[in-house]
């Protein structure tokens, strides 16, 4: 596993905007929900991602995609939606703050609704190296106050997004909602995919693809799991480690 490369020191923390949209429909999101209430227990401790619920066939289910304009011949103007259902990470909270949140997405399943179009996404995104993006926060965030259930907060998480080893520090604004024992989080980041080294790829039927688009999420979160954000940032700078100790010692060997 290379090192990975952060981008900060000439950059602004770029902001993620999530489209008006997001907030009636997380707000349905939550009022959809079932199980207990929970707001009998407030919403302290550890939620999980839940991959269990809804499809993703018809966009009800936890997802991490992306959204880019591309014109094909035949087809014209068209955009290209792809999405995994392979999502994992955690929620922490405290009272009203947010103490940690972090996802990671299995890109080896991300999906369009074209099996030419995947397998050339799977190869730009370099997946055989390169399985996994993820998203994790880097500071606490106190919400001021707990919404009530069926109704939307807008929260501003700054963290770390990670695509093909390439980290770039944002601060993502989300909408999120809780209902039963759910708590739903949405939101859309627009990219520059050359800022992750990802190329567009190209095929004879298509004639352009935008060198930009919206990655996007929506994710369902339930009580309880294993390992939390602060784990998950752990588990990659062990990995960083790792890869560093394996540079160094087959530098050596060759010296």
């Amino acid at each position: 596993m290379s090192k990975v490369r952060v981008r900060t020191a000439d950059q602004p923390l770029r902001r993620l905007v999530v489209p008006a949209a997001a907030l009636s429909l997380s707000a349905a999101f939550v009022v959809g929900a079932t199980g207990v209430s929970a707001q009998d227990d407030g919403i302290d401790g550890t939620w999980t991602v839940d991959t269990t619920r809804g499809s993703i066939d018809e966009g009800t289910s936890t997802f991490v995609g992306f959204r880019v304009a591309e014109v094909l011949d035949p087809g014209g103007d068209v955009v290209a939606v792809g999405r995994t259902p392979d999502v994992s990470g955690q929620l922490d909270v405290a009272g009203t703050v947010i103490e940690s949140f972090a996802i990671e997405a299995d890109l080896t399943t991300l999906a369009t609704d074209n099996n030419f179009r995947n397998g050339a996404i799977q190869r730009t995104l370099a997946t055989d190296q390169f399985p996994t993006a993820s998203f994790v926060s880097t500071e606490p965030v106190d919400l001021g106050e707990i919404p009530p259930e069926g109704e939307a907060i807008a929260v501003s998480v700054p963290g770390t997004l990670t695509i093909k080893d390439i980290s770039q520090d944002i601060v993502v604004d989300l909408q999120a909602g809780r209902g039963g024992d759910t708590v739903a989080v949405v939101g859309a980041w627009p990219i520059e995919f050359a800022d992750f080294e990802v190329e567009m790829p190209s095929a004879p039927i298509v004639v352009s693809v935008e060198d930009s688009g919206d990655l996007e999420w929506q994710l369902f979160f339930t009580r309880g799991g294993e390992m939390g954000a602060d784990d998950m940032a752990d588990d990659e700078a062990a990995d960083d480690d790792m890869a560093d100790e394996d540079m160094t010692e087959d530098e050596a060997a060759e010296e």
